[in-house]
């Protein structure tokens, strides 16, 4: 039996084919506001931090035990941050009030600007600290609003709503070191804004987010890795290009900081730049944490063999839009906020590489003798089409390779896995291998990644949008929901276990109360008697963070077979994938879903 392990973290000329896209060079940044200097208002009132946490190695030593037990385990994905509370949280309420001085507001400092602009700022302490990243909920402010995030000696990193959630909470930009500024200014004529600081994600250095004691072994050194820097053109045509492209992730899922890979890619239309960026499922799959994610660019050595360099002076693009998701090829993909100049998206093709053909990786490994995330390394395999796979990780779904140089280790996974000439055809899901496929540089490993030749219907909407069909034909098996505009497709396991889905659902035709073509739709699997999923799209007045009208999803399910339920948009591209694992039945009531 061959075992799998996740391992996590995964303008030049566009010329455009029936089944392929070049990269493209883009010289300027892309959503990169500009913004007033931060008011260093707390800094420059002397003010003392709203709270003060006990380094965490004394309150809470066991969260520094989980995440290393976590990650001595190699378990997915690799983890470097935790939740640590601040008890009931700080309550801030800001509103314009003529002539105030600076005053105290939930332990920081709000004042009133000539402008007539409101001004809160405030800090939080946690001794010995690494990185912090504040979380707030309950976050009702007004539309141009402009929050600041900053360590001691830092600059100052601005954003605004678009970084607040679909539930009302904001987790700000990483900070270094022991000290987190937030400072928030709401516009001249607004009523007023409040939110709650609720508690602070505490991220680990690497070296204390895995037991010092544990000795590497032979087959899991990390003296296989390449740096980034170090390959040249006689390896790889395109490897100037390809690091532009590459980013280091870090994000929080279910409170807790995880880190992986990721890259951008482009789409076949010439006239616009968007920045798409590919990872992996198991990095992330939900809005939520997309919100949150941090990507790093630019982040390698200075030249071949030169020393680690050090994150904390590295600028991160903040936040993302899902677009679509899915375990069956392992993919996630999202529209980045911005992204600086210089960048290169990576091009692709829905031919699947053919056995012997040579693939090669950027990607940001998390071995353990690393004091954090490694700059870019580089590693290549070659197609495999005859080596054994592991379960739940069949062909063609993905591509597995065989090991020629270099490795991947925690932290390289989403990376985007690229042939000569830099177009992309899959994305890092791990490795599988006879014995131990926790071990980076164990060449007997197979390389296993998504295949992009697969993930290509879910993405084509984005990637390929002159080619893409934007409307909704009802059939045995899609329903045109809510007046035609909502294109559903339910698919199932057909089989009593966790793989992949691999059968089309049919719709359901019902009279009277319930019309597939409106609001609510009912799918079967092979008696058209037994229904197995419902599904309800409704427009019913809701709103997101943002304060934009939304259209809700409800669904359930009925069976224990292992469900994927895809909802396209046709007006504006978007797509939302709900999955259920093999006797989970899966229901939800996502009231945000798609923006009206």
């Amino acid at each position: 039996m061959r075992k799998l392990l996740f391992v996590l973290s995964l303008v030049i000329a566009c010329s455009v084919l029936a089944d392929q896209v070049q990269p493209m060079f883009v010289r300027d940044a892309i959503g990169v506001k500009s913004t007033a200097a931060a008011p260093h208002l707390a800094d420059r009132e002397s003010a003392q931090p709203m709270v003060t946490l006990a380094p965490a190695l004394q309150v809470v030593p066991e969260e520094i035990t989980a995440i290393r037990e976590w990650n001595d385990q190699r378990r997915t994905p690799a983890k470097i941050g935790f939740t640590r509370s601040i008890g009931d949280g700080i309550a801030v309420r800001m509103a314009p009030r003529d002539g105030v001085a600076a005053a105290s507001a939930g332990g920081g400092v709000v004042t009133e600007s000539e402008r007539g602009t409101v001004i809160w700022s405030g800090s939080v302490r946690v001794e010995g600290a690494h990185r912090l990243r504040l979380h707030l909920q309950n976050v009702n402010v007004p539309m141009g609003t402009t929050f600041w995030s900053y360590g001691r000696g830092q600059e100052p990193r601005a954003f605004g709503t678009e970084l607040i959630d679909a539930n009302g909470e904001l987790y700000a930009p990483s900070t270094a070191g022991e000290v987190a500024y937030l400072e928030v200014e709401i516009p001249a004529g607004t009523t007023s804004a409040s939110f709650v600081v609720r508690d602070v994600l505490e991220m680990l250095p690497v070296e204390e987010s895995v037991t010092h004691a544990r000795m590497p072994r032979a087959d899991d050194t990390p003296s296989c890795l390449i740096d980034g820097m170090c390959p040249n053109s006689g390896n790889l045509d395109v490897i100037a290009q390809y690091r532009k492209a590459v980013a280091h992730l870090q994000y929080v899922k279910n409170g807790s900081g995880f880190v992986c890979s990721g890259g951008l890619i482009n789409d076949s239309d010439t006239s616009s730049v968007i920045p798409y960026l590919l990872t992996a499922n198991h990095c992330f799959s939900t809005q939520a944490s997309a919100t949150t994610l941090e990507s790093y660019f630019d982040y390698t050595t200075s030249s071949c063999g030169a020393t680690l360099p050090n994150l904390n002076t590295f600028v991160p693009v903040n936040g993302a839009t899902l677009l679509a998701t899915s375990t069956t090829t392992d993919f996630t993909l999202v529209r980045l906020n911005s992204i600086p100049s210089g960048r290169v998206l990576l091009g692709w093709t829905t031919t699947p590489p053919a056995h012997g053909t040579l693939i090669h990786r950027l990607s940001h490994p998390f071995p353990d003798s690393y004091s954090q995330p490694a700059p870019q390394a580089y590693s290549t395999t070659t197609v495999n089409t005859t080596v054994g796979t592991c379960s739940g990780s069949g062909r063609p779904q993905f591509i597995y390779s065989s090991a020629v140089d270099g490795g991947v280790y925690g932290g390289s996974s989403g990376s985007p896995v690229i042939i000569a000439g830099g177009q992309i055809v899959g994305q890092l899901k791990g490795s599988c291998g006879p014995i131990d496929p926790t071990a980076g540089c164990d060449d007997s490993n197979s390389t296993v990644d998504g295949a992009f030749a697969q993930t290509y219907a879910s993405v084509a909407q984005y990637v390929n949008p002159g080619t893409n069909n934007n409307s909704c034909t009802a059939s045995s098996t899609t329903a045109c929901m809510l007046n035609g505009r909502f294109r559903v497709t339910v698919r199932f396991r057909n089989g009593f276990d966790n793989n992949n889905v691999d059968s089309n659902a049919n719709v359901k035709s019902v009279t009277g109360f319930a019309n597939p073509s409106f609001e609510t739709a009912f799918f079967y699997f092979n008696n058209e008697s037994n229904i197995e999923m419902l599904i309800k799209i409704l427009d019913q007045g809701n709103t997101n963070g943002q304060g934009q009208p939304t259209i809700a999803v409800l669904f359930g399910s009925a069976t224990p077979l292992r469900v994927e339920l895809t909802i396209f948009d046709t007006l504006t591209g978007a797509t939302r994938v709900y999955t259920s694992n093999f006797n989970a039945m899966a229901g939800a009531t996502d009231f945000t879903a798609f923006v009206k």
